[in-house]
């Protein structure tokens, strides 16, 4: 289950002049991560990924295709194992702009979140040389009774 800092949440109190983002939200690398909902073609669980040359890209089957699966664990921690990497519990399949799915490994269950818009910014160009930053596009900032937490919104990380 996922177990993280997102309990069930009333959105009542927001206007409906507030606009809201709906997104798949995940762990990964002590960091949060979400990806739009419309970018979401399904989330399944992760079946046998085949390592590429490059360790941060693997390929699986699903439904008869050839999947690329993208492993951000890896490229956020390239001193872990990449065979530990790529064992993973659930596979987010989402489509590149192309509409070419591939898939990202997560240990956990994703959450769904609205995320109000007001909220979101985008990333700097300079930042996006640093890890966790070099795979997102931006970032939502939400305010905690502790401080704020960040979740990196992705872009397309397969061109």
């Amino acid at each position: 289950m996922f177990n993280t800092h997102f309990p069930p949440q009333r959105l009542s109190h927001i206007t409906s002049d507030v606009k809201l983002l709906k997104v798949l939200v995940f762990e990964m690398a002590n960091h949060f991560f979400a990806l739009p909902i419309s970018t979401i073609f399904k989330v399944i669980n992760c079946p046998p990924v085949t390592n590429t040359a490059d360790s941060s890209l693997g390929i699986t089957d699903f439904e008869g295709q050839t999947v690329t699966v993208v492993n951000l664990a890896q490229k956020l921690s390239p001193q872990n194992s990449a065979t530990e990497r790529m064992q993973k519990r659930f596979l987010i399949l989402s489509q590149t702009r192309q509409g070419e799915l591939y898939g990202i490994p997560i240990d956990n269950s994703p959450a769904l979140i609205e995320l109000p818009m007001d909220n979101i910014r985008p990333l700097p160009l300079s930042a996006s040389q640093v890890n966790p930053l070099n795979i997102a596009t931006h970032v939502a900032i939400l305010p905690k009774s502790e401080g704020s937490l960040k979740i990196f919104l992705l872009g397309h990380i397969v061109n």
